[in-house]
């Protein structure tokens, strides 16, 4: 349990850091059998395109108004947020929701995806898409790293939470498993500038320099 409070704790200030504090709320819930799969299922199980398209929006290509159509018009969707910078919309629950931002001249930038439901292990995404090339501590505090594993060529980034057994140490150490939880995931444009450049604006991240090795422990 105190594993699990720790996550939704780091999942709430992420949340506030990054893209927006206009992401999920983090409220317990008792959410239902079809709204607990909703962000996985429209990417993941039953997606209607690949990365980095998710439900005919693709980054550096759709436009905003485009984006709110299709949102409209899928089943569940509560939008909570909509202005010419983005919008942001719940799966019927706010244990799980969504975030697109938008440029200046409204083409659809990034589409983030996320749940606080500890239901989607990596296992279930490599599966699909095969592994990540590159695995990148981003935040670390409080004995936790967020990481990003990273599909430069699929434009995609998973978002997971791990322990940073050398807490006390400026070079994170952290395990990658199987079962590792998936928490958040990122659509972009393709490739590894456009990957880097994503990273940096949302967190300052100045390299991506671990490339995945396999499960187990990096550095």
């Amino acid at each position: 349990m105190k594993r699990i409070n720790n996550i939704v704790l780091l999942l709430g200030l992420i949340a506030c850091s990054s893209i927006s504090c206009k992401d999920i709320t983090v409220t317990p819930q008792i959410a239902t059998p079809e709204s607990t799969r909703m962000w996985q299922l429209t990417w993941l199980d039953q997606a209607t395109c690949r990365p980095p398209c998710w439900q005919n929006i693709t980054p550096g290509l759709t436009g905003r108004d485009k984006a709110l159509s299709i949102l409209e018009n899928m089943s569940g969707v509560e939008i909570t947020y909509n202005k010419k910078d983005g919008l942001t919309w719940y799966f019927g629950t706010k244990r799980e929701g969504g975030n697109i931002t938008a440029s200046a001249e409204g083409i659809v930038s990034s589409i983030r995806l996320g749940s606080t439901n500890e239901d989607l292990q990596l296992n279930g995404v490599v599966a699909a898409y095969d592994f990540p090339k590159y695995v990148q501590p981003f935040d670390c505090r409080d004995g936790w790293c967020a990481t990003a594993l990273i599909y430069p060529d699929l434009g995609m980034l998973l978002e997971v939470f791990v322990t940073n057994e050398n807490e006390d140490n400026a070079a994170p150490q952290i395990e990658i498993l199987p079962e590792t939880i998936v928490y958040r995931v990122y659509f972009i444009k393709p490739g590894i500038e456009d990957t880097l450049n994503f990273l940096r604006s949302e967190n300052s991240l100045l390299t991506i320099d671990m490339e995945w090795k396999g499960y187990g422990e990096y550095p």
